[in-house]
């Protein structure tokens, strides 16, 4: 049973030092009665304190330069509770699923233990303190947020495994978090309790059966030796017995009694055969089916079961057992592997496996990049992260980069992702810094990382959409290459995973190289060495852009971008009118709000010319934004299985950025990057290949027509439709096209004469009824006599319709 202590009948305050002690804030009868405030749990004491206007608005212009005190005091939350369901035998534990950062914990003003870790639960057995017909009081005192390093310092000072994006980043100020950030419950249970619940489905070679191995690990207050099967040490509770029932919409499809694990105590063990399993499959390749596994522990009384056995073969009485914990479980059945990309055969350094195999068809992974959706991410924001997910699966995603700057994410962004079909790449939590991007290699850490990951795993690996454990983001050496396995916490992250969740995907660090970058050099010069590259983040240019995607060679592409203005309602929120304009890093708020990283006036100038006005500004940076990056899509996609998958950076973000990377703003409204986006990773897409969005000087327009197809149907005598238009007239090209399942096919070379055509061009390709595509062109020397004619690309891509 659990009783839920989360809301906002929490108390809360903030004390200097010790304060708190001397004061007594922690006991029931405290003599400290002034100022307490009401406060939520799950949350952040930031919010908290906005919400009692203790200070301004943290989401507006420069007001996070105003509240960085806040995580230099420490902070008492408190709450009374009743506990009436407890019967004698029973026990109770207090869980707090998640505290952010080091807290110490009181019930009835005694000390029950200090705990120091953001992902890690802080558990305690009260069976024995708490008032079970009284009140009870439970406070926890949040001591100053650590030291931490900024995106500008140095990953070898780091000490903790703790979010990092909220200690200074390009897409987030620094706004250190505290807070109790997850939820808090009782847990009351019998003699013995579940610990955990692994299950484990293998599927047949021929997909037509499942054996599902389930693994209960059981913390029990009887001793070793009234386990089943071993000799009765007193009269009452002399075993266990753990029955284990699976359930497919609600029908049984399988019970089976648990035994014990002959080698290591309190683990308990079945394999539970499924015939003809519903298979799971990630967003837009088919459904999502979820299994139940309920477990039940019953502790049995009365007579001495047989000494031998693990189970006995007539089970008591009812009246002779009673219930001590159960647990339910939701659980899918799918294979998931990464097999070799697919090579030239002269090309033979080797590269790991970055190709995505579910139940044995190779996928193109549609991915994005997710960070945590709010820079006091306590805050629960349950509508908002249904909302971002479900246009995550719109935009026919299926996969997402949990970075590890930011969270592992809390229980319900993995169960809205099974049931949603979006398969996550969770990194744990290590990132590079601007300074030196190598973590420590002392035992204390390591030993914290494994730590850290063994819980994190244990309790996020039965979710069907979780894919791949990866180290950390952008981990390099002293020398600037990618760290690998053989880097001391690698190594031992990688160990840890292989032995708790061996059939996950595994990568060192994102990305994973040998070379880290995608840059215009490296393509040109060495192509195949840029295996998983992330970057360039800014837009090229009108011709480089062009030159590098056509050139790449990458195998995965897991993080590359372009930068653009927010949406003018989101710079209505969060800029005074006074500080909108003008849009330069000389501007003091748009310098806080990502100036600093993503604000190129000189450079737009070069591609659109001088902009005058905010709004002008708005739509010419998310075109160009738009435009770079779904033609770096479009490029990856038309080397598939070569490459493996693309991941923009980025899909969300945790604070509104005046000027950022981001395809849907804080405020859950799309940029019209999203959308763009959306089209490039549509099942069947035609797209062009060509080797600028100018053409100065030019007598002849070229370009080639492919088709990306990730479905298994095959297409022939398909419509192709090439029309060149400018602002007076169009000319239209006809023919039929054919093409296969699963892979992309070039299917014709077109080419136009520039010398009819108007300074301002554009180039439609539609594929019967399966595809449109658009592009826009100028035969000067940049975008400029175009940007007027921008709402055409901007309507083109908001359509987000078949024709």
């Amino acid at each position: 049973m659990k009783i839920s202590l989360n809301g906002g009948d929490w108390r809360f305050k903030g004390f200097l030092d010790l304060d708190w002690v001397s004061r007594e804030a922690v006991k029931p009868n405290s003599p400290d009665p002034r100022w307490w405030r009401s406060g939520t749990v799950p949350g952040s004491v930031h919010d908290d304190l906005w919400q009692h206007g203790v200070i301004p608005d943290p989401y507006v212009e420069q007001n996070t330069l105003q509240i960085e005190w806040v995580a230099q005091r420490t902070w008492v939350y408190k709450k009374t509770f009743h506990i009436s369901q407890t019967l004698p035998g029973q026990r109770v534990r207090l869980i707090f699923e998640g505290v952010d950062y080091e807290a110490e914990f009181y019930l009835n003003g005694a000390l029950l233990g200090r705990h120091r870790s953001q992902f890690i639960p802080a558990v305690f057995d009260i069976t024995e303190r708490v008032n079970h017909d009284g009140e009870n009081l439970i406070a926890v005192v949040l001591f100053p947020a650590p030291p931490g390093q900024s995106q500008m310092g140095r990953t070898s000072l780091v000490n903790e495994i703790r979010t990092r994006m909220n200690y200074g980043w390009d897409f987030c100020p620094r706004v250190v978090h505290l807070g109790v950030w997850d939820s808090v419950w009782l847990e009351i249970t019998g003699a013995a309790a579940i610990e955990d619940v692994w299950v484990r489905p293998h599927l047949s070679d021929d997909f037509s059966r499942a054996d599902v191995d389930v693994t209960v690990e059981i913390a029990s207050a009887l001793k070793a030796h009234d386990v089943v099967g071993a000799k009765r040490a007193s009269p009452a509770h002399n075993h266990i017995e753990i029955e284990a029932t699976f359930r497919f919409e609600d029908t049984i499809v399988a019970q089976v009694a648990l035994t014990p694990d002959e080698v290591t105590p309190g683990i308990f063990r079945a394999n539970v055969p499924v015939e003809q399993p519903h298979l799971w499959w990630p967003n837009g390749s088919g459904e999502q089916p979820l299994y139940q596994a309920e477990i039940r522990v019953f502790a049995y009384t009365g007579e001495q079961v047989g000494a031998t056995r693990r189970v006995a073969p007539t089970a008591p009485t009812e009246d002779a057992r009673s219930e001590s914990d159960r647990r339910l479980i939701n659980f899918g059945i799918r294979r998931i592997e990464f097999v070799q990309n697919e090579r030239p055969p002269d090309i033979t350094d080797p590269a790991l496996n970055y190709t995505l195999v579910v139940n044995g068809r190779k996928l193109y992974m549609n991915g994005w990049n997710w960070v945590p959706m709010d820079v006091l991410y306590g805050v629960e924001h349950l509508e908002r992260q249904e909302h971002l997910l479900r246009l995550a699966q719109a935009a026919h995603v299926n996969i997402l980069r949990v970075v590890g700057v930011g969270l592992i994410q809390k229980e319900s962004f993995y169960d809205l992702c099974d049931r949603l079909g979006i398969l996550i790449w969770q990194e744990f939590i290590q990132s590079s810094s601007g300074i030196d991007r190598k973590p420590k290699e002392d035992p204390a850490y390591i030993e914290l990382a494994v730590r850290e990951a063994e819980s994190a795993i244990k309790r996020r690996r039965n979710h069907p959409a979780l894919a791949l454990w990866c180290g950390g983001n952008e981990l390099e050496g002293l020398d600037l290459l990618p760290l690998d396995d053989r880097e001391p916490v690698l190594a031992a992250l990688k160990e840890t995973v292989r032995r708790l969740d061996p059939d996950r995907g595994w990568l060192p660090t994102s990305g994973s190289g040998p070379m880290p970058y995608c840059g215009i050099n490296t393509a040109t010069n060495n192509p195949f060495i840029m295996h998983d590259v992330h970057g360039p983040w800014h837009h090229q240019g009108l011709t480089t852009q062009y030159t590098l995607f056509n050139r790449s060679r990458s195998l995965l592409h897991s993080e590359f971008g372009a930068e653009g203005l927010t949406n003018l309602a989101a710079l209505e929120q969060t800029l005074s009118p006074e500080n909108r304009w003008p849009a330069t890093r000389d501007n003091r708020s748009w310098y806080h709000l990502g100036g600093e990283w993503w604000l190129r006036r000189e450079e737009w100038a070069q591609m659109v010319g001088e902009v005058d006005d905010l709004p002008t500004l708005v739509t010419a940076t998310q075109v160009l934004q738009a435009e770079a990056v779904r033609y770096a899509i479009e490029a990856n996609r038309r080397r598939m299985f070569e490459n493996s998958g693309s991941f923009p950076w980025q899909f969300n973000e945790p604070y509104p950025m005046a000027v950022c990377t981001t395809a849907v703003d804080y405020f859950g409204e799309p940029r019209l990057l999203y959308h763009a986006v959306a089209r490039a990773y549509e099942p069947v897409h035609v797209s062009a290949r060509f080797d600028s969005q100018v053409w100065p000087g030019k007598e002849t327009f070229e370009a080639a027509i492919w088709v990306s197809n990730a479905t298994l149907a095959e297409y022939k005598g398909v419509t192709l439709e090439i029309t060149i238009s400018d602002l007076r007239h169009s000319v239209t090209q006809q023919g039929y096209v054919s093409f296969g399942a699963n892979t992309s096919t070039a299917l014709v070379a077109f080419s136009h004469p520039l010398e009819d055509v108007g300074d301002v061009f554009w180039l439609d390709v539609r594929l019967g009824d399966i595809s449109h595509n658009q592009y826009q062109f100028s035969r000067q020397e940049n975008l400029a006599a175009a940007l007027p004619h921008f709402d055409r690309m901007t309507a083109f891509w908001l359509e987000r319709t078949r024709p």
